[in-house]
């Protein structure tokens, strides 16, 4: 008799809740020095899992100091790249309307659609033309 399809599911769902439920695979022993793999932790015999040194916190498995942010590097750094960006693009596009003058071309397209004078090619374009014969 081997092991039916049924009875390996039921197996691997079975690992799988028991894995999914466990915080830490392989727990620390209390009794050895340097148990747990990270700096600033401590192993709590109770428990058999690591956890932070008194003034630390527990940031993405590292456990960081209390006082300081662990955000505040990326923040600042997402500041300057942000300022950086947007100067270049400034500069970028007062060099660029400069050089080619694009205010003024821009002034003379304007006054070209504001002025009015009608020429007779723009009021008798195509063979509609009124016969001159009386």
């Amino acid at each position: 008799m081997g092991i039916k399809a049924v009875e390996l599911l039921a197996i691997l769902a079975l690992n799988f809740l028991r894995y999914a439920s466990s915080d830490n695979i392989l727990p620390c022993n209390a009794t050895e020095i340097g148990g747990c793999p990270g700096k600033h932790q401590k192993c709590i015999q109770e428990t058999g899992q690591c956890a932070c040194l008194d003034g630390y916190v527990m940031h993405d498995g590292e456990c960081l100091d209390g006082s300081s942010d662990p955000y505040s590097a990326h923040d600042t750094t997402a500041a300057v790249v942000s300022i950086f960006t947007i100067s270049l693009v400034v500069v970028g596009l007062v060099l660029v309307i400069r050089k080619y003058s694009l205010i003024e071309y821009v002034r003379q397209k304007i006054n070209l659609r504001r002025n009015n004078d009608v020429m007779y090619e723009d009021v008798m374009i195509g063979q509609d033309d009124p016969p001159l014969v009386p």
